[in-house]
């Protein structure tokens, strides 16, 4: 007799597991090379920099470069742009965290990603918007508002090269979660 076989049966078969939480985070091999290969790229624009006006260009070059290092930088430290769980999903716009129960929301879409230089994108559609939407600082709002010019959605994430998700099924993991309160549906 093994030990497994010792258990009682519903202990040895878990038929109806915990839904695991799906994130989306900042891929962090993207970011840190970008930030090492524009740090270099600024450091090398500095370095062959002079006073003359071929030398100014240089300058802003490199301060351009070493701004671009910085954000990229900066990106490594984001962590999670998107928690998902049993009860509702939380997303980072910014340094606001905004989340909402699946019961709040209409309709939850993804848009696959359609080659390997191409990010996908899940949006989340609220039944009212207006609660939310209102009650977030305005720096945020600007961001919420081009979001919805750009995708159709107030609360959108990008996926993909610049961002990877727990689980390759997106689809699947976030139907999974929804549980059939709100409709996961893939973008076509």
């Amino acid at each position: 007799m093994t030990a497994a076989s010792a258990l009682p049966r519903q202990e040895r078969f878990d038929v109806d597991p915990e839904p695991v939480p799906f994130t989306v985070r900042g891929s962090q091999k993207v970011h840190g090379g970008l930030a090492v290969g524009a740090a270099l790229v600024a450091i090398g624009f500095a370095a062959s920099a002079s006073t003359s006006p071929t030398g100014i260009l240089r300058w802003l070059a490199a301060a351009a470069f070493a701004g671009l290092a910085l954000v990229c930088a900066r990106a490594l430290t984001v962590g999670e742009m998107l928690v998902a769980d049993d009860v509702g999903i939380r997303l980072r716009i910014g340094n606001e965290w905004i989340g909402t129960r699946w019961e709040d929301i209409e309709e939850v879409t993804v848009l696959q990603r359609r080659h390997p230089l191409d990010d996908g994108r899940i949006a989340v559609h609220l039944q009212d918007p207006g609660p939310i939407l209102g009650a977030m600082p305005s720096s945020t709002r600007k961001t919420t508002d081009a979001n919805r010019r750009l995708t159709g959605s107030s609360l959108a994430i990008p996926f993909g090269l610049t961002a990877r998700p727990s689980n390759g099924a997106v689809v699947q993991a976030l139907h999974m979660l929804a549980d059939a309160r709100c409709p996961v549906r893939e973008q076509l």
